[in-house]
């Protein structure tokens, strides 16, 4: 469909950089640049609006959707949630195929952040192993729909997650949880597993929370 066709278009656009911060697009000339119908286009922009993504502004087009403190709250509420859940399964099943096979590939994801930190130190790289790593714990679990809503949630800030990583230290202080977090699920230690997850959820929130308050000192 016209639609979906624009909306995967879009949806590649934000993740690869390719539309800005604060700035606003026309239907019409966006239609235009990029050989789309208006209606289809409309209709996307619509769809990723509801999602979070965008914000359809009457008279102005489009634009990036800017994450409030309220909305970066309650996605690390919901995100620690998940997490500490997908562990704990994790824990309970390293005796299985299924279980081995999520242990390595976690532990593969430490050891590629390990390898960033102490070569390029590149926070973006970081960043995207991270989220690889965190991605696996649910993976684990193979539950489609709690998949798909993860990764928006983690899409929704991604973006805030790499500049955090700029963070003198973070990204050593996320490599150690990720190191501790992964000893307390092989000792099937579900309240320290729980504990782990809820202090690296709550000093990513605050991280994250101080760039916006940042960013938005500065605009004004």
């Amino acid at each position: 469909m016209l639609q979906d066709k624009a909306y995967n278009f879009l949806i590649e656009q934000i993740k690869n950089g390719e539309l800005e911060n604060g700035k606003f697009y026309s239907l019409n000339q966006f239609s235009k640049d990029f050989n789309f119908s208006k209606t289809p286009l409309r209709d996307a922009v619509l769809r990723l609006d509801e999602e979070g993504y965008l914000d359809l502004v009457p008279s102005k087009g489009f634009c990036i959707h800017e994450l409030s403190e309220q909305e970066i709250t309650e996605t690390y509420q919901i995100r620690e949630a998940f997490e500490s859940y997908c562990l704990e399964e994790l824990s309970e099943g390293l005796d299985t195929e299924r279980g081995r096979y999520y242990w390595n590939k976690l532990q593969s994801k430490i050891d590629a952040q390990r390898e960033i930190f102490e070569s390029t130190g590149d926070h973006e790289a970081f960043a995207q192993k991270d989220y690889e790593f965190h991605r696996s714990m649910i993976q684990y679990v193979g539950n489609a729909m709690m998949l798909s809503f993860y990764r928006k949630l983690m899409y929704r800030i991604s973006q805030l997650t790499g500049l955090s990583f700029e963070k003198t230290g973070r990204m050593e202080e996320a490599l150690n949880e990720h190191i501790a977090i992964m000893s307390a699920v092989k000792e099937k230690n579900i309240s320290k597993i729980n504990e782990l997850i809820f202090t690296q959820t709550r000093t990513a929130k605050a991280i994250n929370l101080h760039i916006i308050k940042t960013k938005s000192q500065d605009q004004n």
